[in-house]
């Protein structure tokens, strides 16, 4: 039996029409970037080269990146890779991938780091604040940890990769942390544990749950960082914390009640979605 010899235009459409019938969407979007991963080639490129016939080790690459995503398992997994800022990660199963929102909070931090300054990186997953930071305000000094030795793994190896000097740390919060910084950023856990479970697929079934699970009510983490951060911020230096959709004002009135913050506020994302409570420690 003659094997089929699949046209790169053909096998994305037949592609697309399949994940569309299984209820993913941005169908076309995802079949292309896909395939163009196969390909090692950038999607636009693919549009140039319609006619081009693959190769059956391409198309059976491609199929196995296919059956894995109706499995529900996220493009970025699948790949290995996402981008993030101006940096292009590894990501892995074993820390979350980076979100356009937490652009946001990098944004808020860069414009309140002082130049030479020491910033912290709490829960760095993989490591796309802190080495957002570095890349994007070199003279800074960034510290980050992660109680999870998996996710630090997949941060270093991108500290490596980026050629980039972050001081990875193994702990709790600030468990390991020594000394004190001009700001301490975080996106923390902060999905209530009784939600867990009603995520989307991609999120409840494969990305980590201790990136993800923030107690009953979501906060249990702020509570924790709002305790101890002020003993490791210098006056007037800053916390940043990104929050999840409905969680500001209240993420806003804990930090109030510890005493030791002179100002809180929060910013927005880029959808006007309160996203990034800013905090700065008395001068006192």
């Amino acid at each position: 039996m003659v094997q089929r010899v699949w046209k790169l235009l053909d096998i994305l459409e037949e592609t697309s029409r399949f994940f569309a019938a299984r209820g993913l969407e941005n169908a076309r979007l995802q079949a292309e970037l896909l395939l163009a991963a196969v390909l090692d080639i950038k999607r636009l490129d693919l549009y140039l080269q319609f006619e081009r016939p693959l190769h059956t080790e391409e198309v059976d690459v491609y199929r196995d990146y296919v059956r894995q995503r109706v499995q529900r398992v996220p493009v970025q997994y699948i790949l290995g890779a996402t981008a993030f800022r101006e940096l292009e990660l590894t990501v892995t199963p074993a820390v979350l991938i980076p979100r356009p929102e937490t652009e946001v909070l990098v944004d808020v931090a860069l414009e309140l780091l002082p130049t030479g300054g020491r910033a912290l990186d709490l829960c760095c997953g993989s490591g796309a604040i802190a080495l957002s930071l570095k890349r994007e305000l070199a003279e800074v000094a960034v510290v980050a940890t992660d109680i999870s030795q998996a996710a630090l793994a997949v941060a270093r190896a991108n500290g490596a990769s980026c050629e980039l000097e972050i001081e990875w740390l193994s702990g709790d919060l600030f468990a390991a942390v020594e000394g004190d910084f001009d700001l301490v950023v975080s996106n923390p856990p902060y999905v209530k544990s009784g939600d867990l479970d009603r995520l989307e697929p991609e999120v409840r079934d494969h990305e980590p749950r201790l990136a993800l699970d923030g107690g009953a009510d979501g906060l249990d983490c702020y509570r924790r960082i709002a305790h101890q951060a002020s003993d490791h911020i210098r006056p007037g230096g800053y916390l940043l914390l990104e929050v999840g959709d409905g969680q500001s004002a209240e993420v806003e009135k804990l930090l109030a009640e510890v005493g030791r913050f002179a100002e809180v506020e929060t910013k927005p994302d880029l959808n006007e979605v309160p996203r990034v409570v800013v905090a700065r420690a008395s001068s006192t």
